[in-house]
């Protein structure tokens, strides 16, 4: 019995994802329930949250594995330019196409097409993509014909595509059609415990390859990244340890002043006895708060959130910091 336990604990990284945060950990749990399917997916949440690594995961280790991945930014090409990078054109489609082009839906034939921000993706374009979606088929600018291809897409973005549909910029077809399966990658504050395990990570493969061994975090550092909120999220915390080692080049530990970026702790910082007390009597509020407020709007995260007059990245922060599971009130 205690075998079969072990045997089914999760690991800490799998899909070679680093942490094991509450919030991950049912990332991962839905990674899993899409690795073999055909429906297409959704990538949701902040900048820099690693978007494109769970795209390249869920191909990796999903049954597509042996077939091209290919990543097309939306937001990097003008409208023009990426119709043609997308769809491909014939020779003498427009002045300057003196040749046949492979657009990314042909060159990600059998495998997955990745569209990172797909809420900068224009209208025209919009409607062109619904029809590759239902069809499964692509014409070439300059073609007649439309012929058959066989991907799966993968669309990401950090902006709120609801809100866009409501407002008209996106249309609702292509959102339920892209939405089939959502994942929402949370922000890098809400997870607990991940902070300094991502930074070891970093700290690893960047000192590998400037061949530095040896290179570690002081206890300062340590407590002064887990005190920062990290708007750029894991993408803002690998450029900070990658300056780090740059600026610390006599020396194998990093210390605050390699991290100019990083507020130095205050005075205020030394937790006296009184101001421990403080914060348990705090923290019993907040979480007594959190749960009554959870109980009212029946475990609507979103719906709480408004409530309290937070945003829903601050909300979900707050219910892994309290162990709470807003689901536990969901009617």
């Amino acid at each position: 019995m205690t075998n079969n336990a072990a045997a089914r604990q999760e690991p800490d990284n799998p899909y070679a994802l680093i942490g094991s945060s509450p919030l991950m950990k049912q990332v991962y749990r839905l990674i899993s329930k899409v690795l073999h399917s055909e429906a297409n997916i959704l990538l949701t949440g902040e900048t820099g949250t690693g978007k494109e690594l769970v795209a390249r995961a869920i191909h990796e280790y999903g049954h597509r594995r042996t077939q091209p991945f290919v990543v097309q930014n939306c937001a990097s090409l003008p409208d023009g330019l990426l119709e043609s990078e997308l769809f491909g054109y014939k020779k003498g489609a427009f002045t300057g196409a003196d040749r046949n082009h492979l657009g990314m839906f042909d060159a990600a034939n059998n495998g997955i097409l990745f569209l990172d921000e797909i809420g900068d993706l224009p209208l025209l374009l919009q409607a062109k993509l619904l029809r590759v979606l239902q069809e499964q088929e692509v014409r070439p600018l300059g073609d007649t014909q439309y012929h058959k291809i066989n991907v799966r897409v993968i669309a990401a973005t950090h902006r709120n595509l609801e809100e866009m549909v409501a407002s008209g910029e996106f249309r609702s077809d292509l959102y339920y059609r892209l939405a089939h399966f959502p994942i929402e990658l949370p922000p890098l504050q809400a997870r607990e415990g991940d902070i300094l395990k991502l930074a070891n990570a970093f700290i690893q493969e960047i000192a590998l390859r400037d061949r530095r061994p040896g290179m570690q975090l002081s206890v300062a550092v340590e407590q002064a990244l887990q005190r920062y909120d990290f708007p750029g999220n894991v993408r803002e915390l690998k450029s900070m340890i990658e300056r780090a080692i740059l600026l610390a080049d006599d020396t194998d530990l990093l210390e605050l002043h390699h991290f100019p970026n990083l507020p130095a702790p205050s005075d205020a910082s030394d937790i006296s006895h009184d101001r421990g007390v403080l914060k348990k009597l705090v923290d019993r509020y907040e979480r007594q708060v959190l749960i009554e407020s959870l109980k009212t709007h029946r475990g609507n995260q979103q719906n709480t959130a408004m409530a309290l007059g937070v945003a829903r990245r601050t909300l979900l922060y707050k219910l892994s910091k309290h162990n709470i599971n807003s689901r536990d009130w969901r009617t």
